[in-house]
């Protein structure tokens, strides 16, 4: 099966409305374009994570794979990252992957296909044509598109003195709602960061 690339620009219905007072002049998506009308959460998990966090985390994430309501975006990139989209993606909940690079010759993964065609996944990017691979620039290009789709950023884990620590760190500056899984990121906690309230 194959999946057309769709263009948004500011002027479209279906344009996010969180983006609408930022300096975006067009996203390319593959997938529902309703899907970016939706309020988002945005995840975010350091490469190396803690074990007790890993169990904390992977639980929350199952319960809200189940909820329809929810639609959660994230670049889906560290290994943990990986490991939530796998839960998500045999859920029913929604699904924004923001991919590092253009979606211009983006080969789609197989294990996004079934939930593209459902209506439940979208692919999204804002990065020109020639941005084909992953850099530091746009990474960090995804990770702002990211946090911007999402109403609140939920931080799973993020290492002292990390890339995700000192980008939550930006969020909340910028007055983003940011929210840790991990009770012991002091850094972020107090910057302002929240705890996410998991039921044992």
């Amino acid at each position: 099966m194959t999946f057309a690339m769709l263009t948004r620009s500011p002027g479209d219905s279906d344009w996010p409305a969180s983006l609408s007072k930022l300096a975006y002049s067009s996203l390319d998506l593959i997938g529902d374009p309703s899907l970016l009308s939706r309020r988002s959460t945005a995840i975010f998990c350091s490469s190396q994570c803690p074990g007790d966090i890993i169990l904390k985390a992977t639980k929350w994430i199952a319960t809200l794979a189940e909820n329809e309501s929810i639609t959660i975006v994230s670049g889906f990139h560290s290994a943990m990252e990986k490991g939530f989209l796998e839960i998500l993606l045999n859920g029913r909940c929604r699904i924004l992957v923001c991919p590092p690079r253009s979606l211009v010759r983006y080969r789609i993964p197989s294990a996004f296909k079934p939930a593209i065609t459902e209506k439940r996944l979208a692919v999204v990017s804002t990065l020109a044509e020639s941005v084909r691979s992953n850099s530091s620039s746009s990474s960090l290009a995804r990770n702002r598109l990211v946090a911007d789709l999402a109403a609140e950023v939920v931080v799973a884990h993020a290492a002292e003195g990390s890339r995700t620590e000192a980008f939550a760190i930006e969020l909340l500056h910028n007055r983003k709602s940011v929210l840790c899984i991990d009770p012991r990121c002091n850094t972020l906690l107090s910057a302002g960061a929240k705890l996410v309230a998991i039921n044992s």
